[in-house]
């Protein structure tokens, strides 16, 4: 066991054994005195209900379980333990996960711990409201210190809207995942946005210089009129809206060629069939000859004609495909190959190319199908003004430091485009390009290692310096909000289970999410986005929770 642990566990069971030493007395002092007076008079005297004596009496007889766990569990030792692990299964279960308190009930019948304590769901959802406001108190008490000490910096956001059916407001700042915002409004209004946004940046040293979106109109409205900051338009809604108009379509365009295909080929079957059985007869019929030979020729040529349909059908349906994955790969600002830069006449290039081959892939599609493409066309030159954002952000970036024209230059060649890919190489899923971005991306860092390079006379701390500006400048890109929609999912899947999130349910999912979840790296977002470590939510809890209520009822039942 951890140290952490341990020390909790002894400073429970020290609290118990203070708490329990004045009801031990009273129990010895009663034994001791029994044969000279009833429990009644016993209980006026000591200022003691005669029930809650009785009770106390009584109490180890009744549990039906091993006497050796009941003289464990029993003990202040035993009482912490049980304290411990019903906080672990309220917070396990319902708040880190999506179970119901009906779970943990259900929980601490199988587990054998419902002779020791209480498991209805009626305590057991006073033990979870109970936990909801306790977490609410570890934010208001943490915060204010974390607020105070934290460096002031630029951020940009994530935003977007989740419905359970009231609209749930969440904004996020994709660097850390810390969430700004998650919040049930009355509507998707820009005027609303700007109210919650701004209510929980108001303590926060931070300055907003982009949201990351989808085209709603209430955000662009919030973005723009509102913060009055850059708007970078989500990409996934790119290829998405692309799929969306195309590709019911086009796999019935390769359904009804493949159709056609197979209606000719037998029809064409059918005509070699005839003439074979017409030429193997052994006496000729009377009459002319039939022309099968014009036959077959011509539904050969509409079997190729067929063929042909079929293949380019299949063609534009790749065409479309392709080009839907290739502008997520163009949209960098630095070739995820080479790690090149790519400027924004550059970014426009690649994307204009790609809505070319899409647009020529499906010009024998409906109307409907073209306006939907049409549609995310237009996103492209807020796209590619995000790239342009980016440049001019970075270079007002190194403005502000003062950094030396060699170093700028260096920085740009090498340190930034390396840590954007190292991003990208963390977010990409297939496995072969995943490695071809991360080894670029080694290649570009190498040469802040490089012995002979030219960093090799800079001192330690010049380089963590120059590194953690070129991280910072690499995340200014950001083209998704991705992570808003991850938590979008989580919540789904919660209300989902319980058909119900109360404001204060919503609020303690948040803390939970902000103070307890760990990255890789095992620091939470809270500590990500304030740059400062903070006590820990769960040994908080411990301290806060009341001890479990033991059963009012016993269960005849083996531990």
């Amino acid at each position: 066991m951890s140290k952490q642990y341990n020390d909790s566990i002894r400073v429970a069971s020290e609290r118990i054994q203070w708490e329990r030493d004045d009801v031990a007395s009273k129990i010895v002092d009663f034994e001791q005195a029994r044969h000279k007076q009833s429990q009644r008079q016993f209980a006026i005297e000591q200022g003691v209900c005669r029930s809650t004596l009785q009770h106390w009496l009584a109490r180890k007889e009744s549990i039906d379980a091993s006497p050796i766990l009941i003289e464990f569990l029993e003990s202040p030792t035993g009482t912490a333990f049980l304290h411990r692990i019903v906080t672990s299964a309220h917070f396990v279960f319902t708040k880190d996960g999506v179970a119901s308190i009906h779970n943990v009930s259900t929980f601490l019948n199988l587990s054998g711990l419902s002779p020791f304590v209480a498991s209805s769901y009626s305590t057991q959802q006073r033990v979870s409201n109970k936990m909801d406001d306790s977490m609410i108190e570890f934010e208001e008490s943490v915060r204010p210190e974390l607020s105070q000490n934290m460096p002031a910096k630029k951020i940009s956001l994530a935003e977007d809207e989740t419905f359970h059916p009231q609209i749930c407001a969440v904004s996020m700042e994709p660097v850390s995942n810390f969430i700004i915002v998650e919040k049930y409004v009355d509507n998707r209004e820009g005027e609303t946005w700007n109210a919650v946004v701004l209510q929980a940046l108001r303590d926060l040293p931070v300055e907003v210089i982009q949201v990351a979106s989808d085209e709603g109109r209430g955000l662009i409205n919030h973005t723009i009129k509102g913060l009055n900051v850059h708007h970078s338009s989500d990409c996934f809604h790119v290829p998405h809206e692309i799929g969306k108009g195309t590709s019911g379509a086009l796999a019935s365009a390769v359904k009804k060629a493949e159709k056609e295909y197979e209606t000719i080929v037998k029809q064409s079957q059918k005509e070699v069939d005839l003439k074979e059985n017409y030429d193997n007869q052994p006496k000729r019929p009377p009459g002319r000859r039939p022309g099968f030979e014009k036959k077959i020729k011509l539904a050969k040529e509409n079997e190729h004609q067929a063929k042909s349909n079929l293949e380019v059908s299949r063609q534009n349906q790749e065409t479309v495909r392709n080009a839907k994955a290739e502008i997520g790969k163009v949209y960098h600002p630095y070739n995820t190959e080479t790690g090149a830069k790519q400027d924004s006449q550059k970014v426009s290039e690649l994307l204009e190319s790609c809505f070319e081959n899409i647009n020529e892939a499906t010009k024998d599609l409906s109307d409907r199908c073209k306006q939907r493409v049409e549609k995310a066309h237009r996103v492209v030159k807020n796209m590619v003004a995000t790239i342009a954002f980016f440049f001019r952000m970075i270079d007002l970036y190194m403005d502000n430091m003062q950094i030396l024209d060699r170093d700028r230059q260096l920085m740009h060649d090498y340190l930034i485009p390396g840590f954007h890919l190292r991003q990208v190489a963390r977010k990409e899923k297939d496995a072969e390009r995943k490695s071809r971005i991360s080894e670029m991306s080694q290649e570009l860092l190498l040469i802040l290692t490089q012995q002979d390079g030219p960093f090799s006379e800079y001192t330690e701390n010049d380089i963590k310096i120059l590194e953690k500006a070129a991280e910072e400048c690499a995340q200014i890109f950001q083209r998704s909000s991705s992570c808003v929609e991850g938590r979008n999912a989580q919540l789904s899947l919660r209300h989902h289970g319980i058909h119900k999130l109360s404001d204060r349910s919503l609020k303690a999912q948040t803390i939970v999410h902000n103070y307890y979840r760990r990255n890789r790296d095992g620091t939470t977002p809270a500590e990500r986005f304030f740059e400062a470590k903070h006590i820990d939510l769960f040994e908080w809890l411990l301290e806060k929770m009341d001890y479990p209520a033991r059963p009012q009822h016993r269960l005849r039942k083996a531990a």
